[in-house]
């Protein structure tokens, strides 16, 4: 029985809207607030905004949402 990597992280995204080409024909957009758990940590762009704390791993456990101004 084959055993099936499952190693892809889920990350978080906290920053400002941003693209990026996956390949030639192929462009992402990652949004504030969501989770992704595809994403090419190879990519050049991916590591920058891992670099950046602009993706963090998520753990799985819920972190509080602090709303400015109000």
């Amino acid at each position: 029985m084959a055993k099936q990597s499952n190693d892809k992280k889920s990350y978080r995204y906290d920053g400002p809207v941003t693209s990026f080409d996956v390949t030639v024909e192929k462009t992402r957009t990652l949004f504030p607030g969501r989770s992704y758990s595809d994403l090419p940590e190879e990519h050049p762009i991916i590591a920058n905004l891992i670099e950046r704390k602009l993706l963090v791993p998520e753990t799985g456990a819920a972190e509080p949402v602090v709303s400015e101004g109000a």
